[in-house]
């Protein structure tokens, strides 16, 4: 089984001084990053991917892409990150890079044993700034459906670095983040 650090960080959306707060978060320990990108092109999107690999490289962390499987594997990152679409497109692992998923749900999850992928994000656990609307798992559901999981399952939805005990307690590897990770001091 493969090794994953205890911190995903998950990117916002490029923007002012984007590679310079990716550098910081990595200076100060995060490991294990997710390039999140929706509202720019596929060029755009290959560019920032081999700029982050580079950073990530240099701190010996690991770059996940959240794209297509063709675009992670020529750009070279350490793994692709599916999101619940696409993930849902594959019936056996790649083998040729690792392999996480975004899941919500048992039927997600059940998918990506399947798949034999190497970790899933599982969410939302508490409300979030960017979903206040959606309905949460809360950390007994999380609990529930983690049993199900044949992976190292991340925590996702509202985390913040305090609750990394907590998610410990209810079955989880870690948590991942957008704002609690991405936000760090200068």
């Amino acid at each position: 089984m493969k090794h994953f650090p205890n911190l995903y960080l998950i990117t916002p959306e490029p923007c002012d001084r984007f590679l310079y707060k990716l550098e910081s978060c990595l200076e100060q320990g995060i490991r294990l990053v997710q390039l999140r990108a929706k509202t720019i092109s596929e060029s755009e999107y290959y560019s920032y991917a081999e700029q982050c690999l580079k950073l990530c490289e240099n701190y010996n962390a690991q770059l996940f892409v959240n794209t297509s499987l063709e675009v992670a594997l020529s750009v070279g990152a350490h793994g692709v990150h599916l999101n619940s679409s696409r993930l849902y497109c594959y019936n056996i692992h790649p083998l040729k890079i690792s392999v996480a998923a975004s899941c919500h749900n048992l039927a997600d999850i059940q998918q990506a044993n399947k798949i034999g992928l190497d970790f899933i994000v599982l969410s939302p656990v508490k409300t979030t700034v960017s979903h206040p609307d959606a309905k949460t798992l809360g950390w007994m559901e999380f609990s529930d459906l983690t049993q199900y999981s044949n992976c190292p399952v991340f925590a996702l939805g509202g985390m913040k670095r305090q609750d990394i005990t907590t998610a410990y307690e209810y079955g989880a590897h870690g948590i991942a983040a957008i704002r609690e990770l991405w936000n760090v001091s200068f």
